[in-house]
């Protein structure tokens, strides 16, 4: 019995993995760490005593020994969490402060970090497991040699080279790409590659959304700077704007109305605003349509009133 003792615990070691993931709390450390080694840098923005999504991602993904392996050759592991468990204010304002810096706005987002503090990939919410997980960071990895060759050239073809790269980030960290736009724009300054418009509709988003944001569950205020954005709205940004306001504000203010219903009337109140903003902020090709898809919602307010108050 002792000798199966002693060869189940030799196995054990036989098979631990020879990486245990180090999650480091200072991001600059971590930058630092990862020029000296030639790797990029993983930034895993979590809640971890609050945020559902972030602890399954530690469990399924994080604490497993394959992403361990995966991780070890490739990234500096860094961690920015923002538990709901006291910390010193100090603390926590530098720890939103980052937040900021990299534009996150929601729990648990991950984002790639190369050598240059440059955003080149990454995902919000939670993945199922390892290989989901890694698939999305390879592609991050590979978009960041795809940088460093880009930067091989210059003048327009650099430009070109970079936009090709800018255009395939993920579309919620566009934001933090203000380095790469005006490497653009400076290497192709008479926008003979004609991508300018493109870029400066990106750059009208990032200040609509840094505005709106502003405001959190301030609907009235957002709506107003919503309004203001479409009066102003490039050709390529209006049905952007459109869709960003139904899902920033028109939606979530519906349910926030229908949730405190204490009668029809109050339901009737919902109806009608959610009518009207439709007509503001649905294109032409869909507008009849969605209206339709409202109305039949309302058709019995009585009903829509017990099922709402069924789900409190």
């Amino acid at each position: 019995m002792l000798k199966a003792v002693f060869y189940t615990l030799g196995l054990a070691a036989m098979i631990a993995p020879a990486f245990a993931a180090e999650w480091m709390t200072d991001i600059e450390a971590a930058k630092t760490k990862a020029a000296q080694e030639g790797k990029a840098v993983l930034i895993n923005f979590t809640g971890s005593d609050w945020c559902g999504y972030c602890i399954r991602m530690r469990k399924d993904v994080l604490e497993k020994p394959e992403f361990e392996a995966y991780a070890a050759d490739k990234f500096v592991l860094a961690e920015v969490d923002v538990p709901r468990y006291p910390i010193p204010q100090e603390e926590r304002a530098r720890r939103m402060s980052i937040c900021r810096q990299y534009g996150v706005t929601g729990f648990p987002t991950f984002l790639v970090i190369n050598s240059k503090d440059e955003v080149v990939g990454g995902f919000n919410g939670a993945r199922p497991d390892v290989n989901s997980t890694a698939a999305i960071l390879d592609e991050a990895l590979e978009r960041s040699q795809q940088l460093a060759m880009a930067r091989e050239y210059e003048g327009v073809e650099r430009a070109k080279a970079i936009f090709e790269i800018y255009k395939h980030l993920p579309k919620n960290f566009k934001t933090t790409a203000e380095a790469l736009r005006h490497e653009i724009e400076q290497c192709d300054p008479q926008d003979t590659l004609g991508i300018q418009e493109t870029v400066a509709a990106d750059v009208q988003m990032q200040e609509l959304m840094t505005e709106v944001r502003a405001y959190h569950r301030n609907f009235q205020k957002q709506t107003e700077i919503f309004e203001a954005y479409l009066a102003k709205a490039l050709p390529a940004n209006r049905e952007r704007i459109m869709e960003r306001k139904r899902a920033v504000v028109v939606f979530p203010c519906l349910n926030a109305m229908l949730f405190h219903a204490k009668n029809v009337e109050d339901v009737l109140k919902a109806r009608d605003y959610v009518l009207a903003e439709a007509e503001k902020s649905y294109p032409d090709s869909i507008k009849a349509e969605m209206i339709k898809s409202l109305q039949e919602t309302f058709a019995d307010p009585e009903a829509l009133l017990r099922k709402v108050r069924e789900k409190k």
